[in-house]
């Protein structure tokens, strides 16, 4: 049975990334950014949980050649499919802008963005949001090492240091005056692997945590975690990540693994998160700069109006999208147009 408040919390984990990147005006809108940004670590947790095998299983190497191999390949595909859709849809806004494809295409193929791309999974030269993708991809790879050499007692170790390193690069090390770029802690090694790894031990002691953790300690430490990112906002300023979002993130996916709902009211988030999150993720940036030259056609591109509503509309107009060419894709299958036999 699917757990409905995952599929509601993975929905709501695509809305934070919309608005991470379609920002609210003003302040509160650098306040939402900055709590939106316990969704990635929580997509990361998803990953590693639904990854997680028990280890006493004496069919063991088995498991670990079937299961991880096959989900790095659902997401080359999922990758190849991100980069061409972008890749034409770049090319169509260079065309429409009247500027030379080519010096674009030299720019991405340049070697140090390519040693970017493989040793940080940077696709800035593409479309930023992206990254995370190749990250998962190495995510799923070094576990598949770690498993097969039978390290993960020792892998859960290392989460604390290697969160300690993200935090360190990502927010404290500015308050020493040292200075990271983006992709050297926004990857699959100190961002990807700590939360991915922590989504594996939520599954493999859930039902101590279970017993142990109650929704009013999981609910206060997200009150805690939200508190602590506002004010790391107005301490420090903008940041990619907060220490806070670590707190959010953890509790709130244990709010979901551990107490499901059987509330209908979060039907409707969960048929979002089951099956449009990865969409969502992938086609709202096009969305948002498609929706961005028709205000500007129109005129209201500086309107407050259209400012707050802007990010909800991206949401919007993403899920309309979604759903349609879904439903589209489905009739066509159901009506033999997609494979269509030829005699």
């Amino acid at each position: 049975m699917r757990n409905k408040s995952l599929d509601a919390g993975k929905a709501m984990a695509a809305f934070g990334v919309v608005f991470i990147h379609v920002s609210f005006p003003g302040q509160t809108g650098q306040i939402i950014k900055a709590l939106a940004r316990s969704a990635v670590p929580f997509f990361f947790m998803v990953s590693g949980y639904f990854c997680y095998y028990n280890r006493r299983n004496t069919d063991r190497g088995k498991r670990i050649t079937d299961k991880i191999p096959a989900k790095v390949q659902h997401i080359l595909t999922l990758l190849a499919f991100a980069v061409l859709f972008y890749f034409l849809w770049e090319s169509a806004m260079h065309l429409v802008e009247k500027e030379a494809i080519g010096p674009w295409l030299q720019e991405m193929v340049k070697k140090e963005h390519l040693k970017e791309l493989f040793r940080y999974n940077s696709t800035s030269q593409l479309k930023p949001h992206l990254w995370f993708l190749p990250a998962l991809i190495y995510c799923y790879i070094l576990d598949y090492f770690i498993e097969k050499l039978h390290l993960g007692k020792l892998a859960y170790l290392s989460v604390p240091v290697l969160l300690g390193y993200f935090l360190w690069r990502a927010y404290f090390g500015r308050f020493q005056g040292v200075f990271y770029h983006t992709m050297e802690y926004r990857n699959y090694f100190f961002m990807g692997m700590p939360f991915f790894l922590t989504g594996q031990m939520i599954h493999e002691y859930e039902k101590l945590l279970d017993r142990k953790l109650s929704w009013q300690v999981l609910a206060v430490g997200g009150l805690l975690g939200s508190g602590g990112i506002i004010w790391e906002y107005f301490q420090a300023g903008a940041r990619e990540v907060y220490p806070g979002n670590v707190l959010l993130a953890v509790c709130l996916f244990l709010l979901c693994i551990l107490y499901d709902t059987k509330s209908r009211r979060l039907e409707y988030l969960a048929v979002l998160g089951r099956e449009f999150a990865f969409p969502i993720y992938l086609l709202h940036p096009s969305v948002a700069e498609l929706m961005k030259k028709l205000a500007d056609f129109l005129g209201i591109s500086r309107n407050p109006a259209y400012l707050w509503l802007r990010p909800i509309l991206v949401c919007g107009c993403t899920i309309f999208l979604v759903r349609a060419v879904s439903r589209l894709w489905s009739s066509q299958q159901k009506c033999g147009i997609v494979f269509r036999r030829h005699n």
